[in-house]
């Protein structure tokens, strides 16, 4: 983690001193280490120097080696010696407010048909836009510049963890990563995504980084990865041209002849579909040919955004809705699209309002038989207490007994969370919005 690091308030007003080498000293950054401030203050300099370039006068070639320069610099940096530059940094992610007020009445006062009306739009333009943009845009014009650009933002994003909230560096930071976000989000648009289809014959570099990225069910070999991309399964990802080779976002899907109600539903369904059996040696699981004709519904059960400086920018949403349209035309007959959702929220709301009853601050969210299935299963305690504490210990999870009487009892409050409460609904409706026509079809 980095450490937090304290500027003194008193200079920390100072906001284009990073971009331009006329201006004030740059804030004072206290640190432990000499040693190590050099590096941020070289890297500072080579900053100002990119800032100051006229993109009339120095060619593409000199521009384009400083900034590979500005990369190189950054990329030798510390986490702390990062943190402290991107502190530096972030006040220049400000626009000059009173710049922008200056333009804005001039412009105000100027006659409609006067000629100095277009000059002044270009310069409330560019008032209105932050000085760090000038060298985000050069870096993000030279190759791999919009991969380093990403990965800035996911050091923003890091560093703002290890910073007060209530303070203005965190202020700072966080304008820094919405702006890098803006950028971004232009750049990286739907429109010059790719989508491909990843197979067993796939680039070696692009499988290993599937079996990389995958977050939500680990692969634990080569073998899990080829089950994975084989026969009645099918792995998308989204590409995009300035960062070649690197999927942005991984979706897997399974194909099954019934939508499932679980993982283990759908790993089970897709061997019995797809007619496993081991190899005489019994190391490998040898494929049969697919039936098309065979699968019927479409699972998407795991979907991973592979990189942490695109956090907010909504590409997801539009690689499933590419996936389903790309599916119907490799196969005709699916006739259900579905994904396997975790429910983010419902263990906490469920403790919640077994603490208010408990508290006698509301009633009890349960229901007369299932009150007396937890007293049976908890002899001598309040039902609701009981519940509370397994919620919390875990004991049931494994246990058949106890799995089987909870079950219904959970089913039932997940529903109610879902329909009925504010904060489920709003889940719900984030839901509905990945494809028109969404229903809920089970809770499992």
């Amino acid at each position: 983690m980095f450490r937090q690091i304290v500027i003194a308030p008193s200079k920390f007003k100072i906001s284009r001193s990073v971009l331009s080498s006329n201006s004030p000293p740059s804030p004072k950054v206290y640190s432990t280490s000499t040693a190590s401030s050099k590096h941020v203050e070289h890297l500072l300099k080579v900053t100002r120097a990119l800032a100051d370039f006229d993109d009339e006068k120095q060619s593409s070639a000199t521009v384009e080696g400083h900034c590979r320069q500005f990369c190189q610099a950054y990329a030798q940096l510390t986490r702390e010696d990062g943190c402290q530059f991107l502190l530096e940094l972030a006040p220049s992610a400000r626009v000059d407010s009173s710049l922008v007020r200056q333009t804005a009445n001039q412009l105000i006062q100027t006659n409609p048909e006067s000629k100095k009306l277009l000059k002044l739009e270009g310069e409330l333009r560019s008032a209105l836009s932050p000085p760090i943009n000038k060298i985000f845009s050069k870096i993000g014009q030279t190759r791999d510049g919009v991969k380093f650009l990403v990965d800035l933002r996911a050091d923003v994003l890091f560093s703002m963890k290890s910073i007060d909230p209530t303070t203005q560096q965190y202020k700072n930071l966080q304008e820094l990563s919405k702006n890098l976000k803006n950028l971004l989000a232009v750049w990286i648009s739907v429109g010059f995504m790719s989508l491909s289809r990843v197979t067993w014959d796939s680039a070696s570099s692009l499988l290993e980084k599937i079996s990389e990225y995958e977050a939500v069910h680990p692969l634990r070999s080569w073998t899990d990865l080829k089950g994975r991309v084989g026969p009645y399964r099918r792995v998308f990802v989204y590409t995009h041209p300035s960062m070649a080779g690197e999927p942005l976002v991984v979706l897997h899907v399974a194909l099954t002849k019934q939508i499932s109600d679980s993982m283990s539903t759908v790993v089970k369904e897709f061997r019995a579909v797809n007619n496993f059996h081991k190899s005489a040696h019994g190391e490998m699981f040898q494929d049969s040919e697919e039936e098309i004709g065979s699968a019927d519904t479409a699972i998407f059960y795991s979907i991973t955004s592979t990189q942490a400086g695109l956090q907010g920018i909504e590409l997801g949403n539009h690689l499933i809705k590419q996936a389903v349209a790309e599916l119907k035309r490799e196969l005709p007959g699916l006739r259900r699209f579905s994904t396997l959702s975790p429910v983010p929220g419902f263990r906490r709301w469920i403790l919640i309002e077994l603490t208010r009853f408990l508290q006698k601050e509301g009633s009890s969210p349960l229901l007369p038989a299932e009150l007396q299935v937890l007293e049976e299963l908890s002899p001598g305690a309040v039902a609701e207490e009981a519940l509370n504490q397994l919620l919390k210990t875990g004991d049931w999870v494994g246990d058949q007994n106890k799995e089987k009487l909870l079950k219904p009892i959970l089913l039932r409050l997940c529903a109610r969370y879902l329909y009925s409460e504010k904060e489920g609904r709003r889940l719900w409706i984030r839901w509905q919005t990945f494809t028109s026509g969404t229903e809920l079809f089970s809770i499992g």
